[in-house]
């Protein structure tokens, strides 16, 4: 039978009755559910019928997991299903491990570990949200709450930004769901609010978005990760409201500004990811070179390889700097990828 998001708006699970049903489970089953719960709220969008077909099992099936009553029959077959689902979803999301990804994992545990306000600021294309979410992945998805925020946030759109990823109730006044979402939100949690820039309203004035931040951080106990665009935090730092933020900014621990340019041996560490049997000195140079090209656009050198690579796997054989060098004479000739235009 065909399945359609439609077909399962109704009878929707309550965040209260999710989480009295975690007290049924052991804690490594609960530490699954929690995954996978955050895993429908967050990347899935609440889509029933996307999580029915990464399972290849019924709502009627699966509705019961989260409420901690999965029949006796299927248990192990679903728990088998999460694990499954979590090894394919790592896979599907490869991270090549460079100086600058090392910096904001090491950011973002410490933001778990230490329930701590940090921040991760640096140009677009140097991998700050690929790495943002595949750290959320690999740390529980019940756990972390990574959002996109909206541009000119307001304190409502966050709240509610917020109750989704979280699985709370969208629905009442503001109080109301920050109620909810206090109640959803503990020590164990991290908040992460990619495109933070978006927090400062248009008048360059301190929000009550910023400030809902803050508060859920000083009344829960969560860690809060702040990850935005250079441009953002020069404004934070000399805009008309920079004695505001200067204190803001003094309550973050662990603050990654990623430099403008790829370094030399950043380059290295992602040729050395798709080259396993070495790297020469004069393709560290040809890769570098087209890391700069486009203000420092690390984004390109990562399409140029992947499709290189996938070329090479098509092929039966592994990928050669030839390939590389082939790729991006393509792009060149034709003015960017076609996702790009």
């Amino acid at each position: 039978m065909t399945i359609k998001s439609t077909d399962l708006h109704p009878h929707n699970l309550s965040f209260d009755a999710y989480k009295a049903g975690l007290e049924n489970y052991s804690k490594a089953e609960a530490e699954q559910v929690e995954w996978l719960w955050g895993y429908f709220n967050g990347p899935l969008g609440k889509d029933k019928a996307a999580l029915c077909k990464e399972f290849g099992m019924e709502w009627e099936q699966l509705r019961p997991l989260f409420s901690g009553r999965v029949a006796a029959s299927i248990r192990a077959e679903t728990f088998e299903a999460i694990t499954a689902l979590r090894r394919r979803l790592a896979k599907s999301k490869p991270l090549v491990r460079t100086i600058v990804t090392e910096r904001i994992i090491q950011a973002l545990d410490y933001c778990r570990d230490y329930s701590a306000m940090v921040y991760v600021t640096g140009p677009t294309g140097r991998g700050k949200t690929y790495t943002a979410e595949w750290w959320a992945g690999e740390n529980n998805h019940g756990r972390t709450k990574y959002i996109r925020v909206p541009s000119d946030c307001t304190r409502r759109a966050l709240v509610q930004e917020l109750c989704k990823v979280a699985g709370c109730a969208t629905c009442g006044t503001c109080a109301e769901m920050e109620g909810n979402l206090r109640r959803a939100i503990g020590p164990r949690n991290i908040i992460i609010a990619d495109e933070a820039g978006h927090l400062l309203s248009r008048s360059g004035r301190p929000g009550g978005a910023i400030e809902l931040l803050r508060d859920l951080h000083d009344m829960t106990g969560c860690g809060v990760a702040l990850i935005f665009t250079d441009v953002y935090l020069a404004e934070i730092k000399r805009g008309r409201n920079a004695d505001y933020f200067e204190q803001f900014l003094g309550r973050l621990e662990f603050p990654v500004e990623i430099p403008q340019k790829p370094r030399r041996d950043e380059v290295r560490q992602v040729l050395t990811a798709f080259f396993a049997d070495g790297v020469s000195e004069e393709l560290v140079s040809y890769a570098l070179g087209v890391a700069t090209a486009r203000d420092g656009k690390l984004r390109t050198l990562f399409k140029d390889l992947f499709r290189a690579e996938e070329l090479a796997k098509n092929d039966g054989r592994k990928i050669t700097a030839d390939d590389f060098k082939l790729f991006v004479k393509w792009r060149k000739s034709a003015g960017a990828w076609p996702e790009d235009r």
